[in-house]
């Protein structure tokens, strides 16, 4: 779909991924016929691609908004097939990305700079990026809503205050492209945000917003274990066995257990009241989403076991120590707790 704009020699086009409700976006000035790419999904790259070649763009960029959970980039193919340099927010840590760009910082294409604004919560390093009186905001501001802050190191806080102080100054008839909508809409305004946003609109004070993002309990994006660290390497080279461990359950984390070198240290990352009911003898309780506070004391073990109920939220979790350089994880990723005690195993309450 093309979008009109104020100047008609930047021509933006919405790409749609229906099996994860992600929009991408092409933008090219029609001068130079420079080009950049936002967000782009790896299963629709051969769609983009013959989009690319069929309009002659000369593509400089491939653009994220952040190391999505809910899809695998294709930008390290592109760049393998186009040339185009790939652009991450600063804050994002991936090394095999051509231009981490910092808050503020330009990319020129053409008769246009598009700038990069960092706004941390939905993620730690999500950046939103402006150009002629549009703003691509990934999944920090949506249409009516804005992202989760309940993994890849979110803040309900910062993410309040990323939206209000630096997305909705940019002036209401700023027109904004999310990365995803779920019911059919494709753009909005900064004043119908301001105004409507169920989340944080009409002035929602910050400690409501807060409270409001910290009981969402929104289930796990259906691909996070493969997408995060997918994304992480620009979605090529990705092994996942590299992060998952399949085959160690929770009877082979009683064999560690038994003889629990001192370098080693298991953690249960479930709720504290789970942890009082049973745990693992000599366990350390680190709930999911406080991992990141933890991780000095992470590095000065050799190894670190991590388990919960069913696995599901030490894969979260793991994923998202992943992505801050450790490597001395195991991930007990499809058992937990209750089958620890089905084996009669000795617990702590």
């Amino acid at each position: 779909m093309a979008i009109p704009n104020t100047r008609p020699s930047l021509m933006v086009k919405q790409l749609y991924d229906r099996e994860s409700c992600t929009y991408s976006y092409l933008l090219v000035d029609a001068e130079s016929q420079e080009g950049a790419i936002i967000d782009p999904v790896r299963e629709l790259f051969d769609r983009d691609l013959e989009i690319i070649k069929e309009l002659g763009i000369e593509l400089l960029y491939s653009i994220e908004t952040h190391a999505h959970a809910d899809h695998v980039t294709s930008a390290g193919k592109i760049r393998q097939t186009t040339g185009a340099r790939i652009v991450f927010g600063e804050a994002s840590g991936i090394q095999a990305i051509d231009i981490s760009i910092k808050d503020g910082e330009e990319l020129a294409l053409g008769n246009y700079r598009i700038k990069a604004i960092a706004t941390p919560g939905h993620t730690a390093a999500c950046t939103s990026y402006y150009v002629d009186g549009m703003v691509f905001t990934g999944d920090t501001l949506l249409i009516r809503g804005c992202g989760r802050t309940d993994f890849q190191g979110g803040d309900p806080a910062a993410l309040y205050d990323s939206i209000t102080d630096k997305l909705f100054p940019l002036g209401d008839e700023v027109r904004v492209y999310p990365a995803h909508d779920y019911n059919g809409r494709i753009s909005s305004t900064i004043g119908e945000e301001k105004r409507w946003n169920s989340r944080l609109g009409g002035n929602r004070p910050k400690q409501e917003f807060i409270d409001l993002m910290n009981n969402l309990n929104l289930d796990l994006p259906k691909k996070i274990n493969e997408a995060v660290p997918a994304n992480m390497s620009v979605g090529i080279n990705f092994d996942p066995n590299r992060y998952l461990l399949h085959d160690f359950d929770m009877n082979d984390l009683h064999d560690v257990w038994q003889s629990l070198p001192e370098q080693s240290l298991i953690v249960d990352n479930r709720t504290p009241e789970e942890y009082a009911k049973a745990h693992v003898p000599g366990s350390r309780n680190i709930p999911l989403g406080t991992e990141n506070e933890h991780i000095d004391l992470f590095n000065q073990y050799q190894q670190v076991y991590v388990y919960c109920r069913s696995g599901r939220r030490a894969q979260t979790a793991f994923t998202n120590l992943n992505m801050q350089g450790l490597d001395q994880l195991v991930c007990i990723s499809h058992s937990g707790m209750p089958n620890w005690i089905d084996a009669g195993y000795a617990v702590e309450t």
